[in-house]
């Protein structure tokens, strides 16, 4: 069974991250597609997404899950709420009864450092210089963490540079604690946590 990783946060939260080595037909038989995906490789994502889901909370109405103007899913009736990122053949979920979240799943690729000025400024990147792990990983690191406030808050116009900001970062038994701002029309601040599996980065926020 390819559920590699799961965590539950608490009694009202979990995490779950799927390993995808099934066909289509596998995901099929437990559920369908939420709208017509004609890239192959998306649609065993997007299917593996919803099988994961399932196997987190069997109970969620599937069929009731609408889409965001961002393109997040979510439930009208709040009974769950949740958040799902792939990367490569994997797919990471996080769940909750009780409040909103967001998770973000990343490969490390060289590609990404060509496009870090697109999304860390110069201070983020001073900051990601002194953690002890690769630059491609630094920048990854930073991109999930981005990317899971995005779908956090999920709110048109967000400017991954000029409205997200990474204040700091520490490391304590294996996870990344990370201090965070949201800063557009109001200030918040978030607390991602983050972890390296494999050569893939995972942050989530609950």
């Amino acid at each position: 069974m390819p559920l590699v990783y799961q965590q539950n946060i608490n009694e009202h939260k979990k995490i779950g991250v799927w390993h995808i080595q099934e066909t289509e037909d596998f995901f099929l038989e437990k559920v369908t597609e939420q709208y017509k995906i004609s890239n192959s490789k998306k649609r065993i994502q997007h299917l593996a997404g919803r099988y994961l889901l399932l196997e987190l909370a069997s109970d969620i109405s599937l069929k009731n899950i609408l889409l965001t103007e961002t393109g997040k899913p979510f439930l009208p009736d709040n009974s769950y709420f949740f958040s799902i990122s792939h990367s490569a053949d994997y797919v990471a979920v996080i769940i909750s009864t009780k409040s909103n979240v967001g998770i973000d799943i990343q490969h490390v690729v060289p590609k990404i450092e060509s496009i870090k000025q697109k999304f860390l400024t110069e201070v983020e990147m001073e900051l990601l210089s002194k953690l002890s792990i690769s630059p491609n990983e630094q920048f990854t690191f930073a991109w999930t963490i981005k990317e899971a406030m995005f779908k956090y808050f999920d709110i048109d116009g967000i400017d991954f540079k000029l409205h997200l900001n990474i204040a700091s970062v520490n490391f304590e038994n294996d996870v990344w604690i990370s201090k965070t701002t949201f800063n557009k029309n109001k200030v918040h601040q978030v607390i991602p946590k983050s972890i390296q599996f494999n050569d893939f980065f995972i942050t989530w926020i609950q």
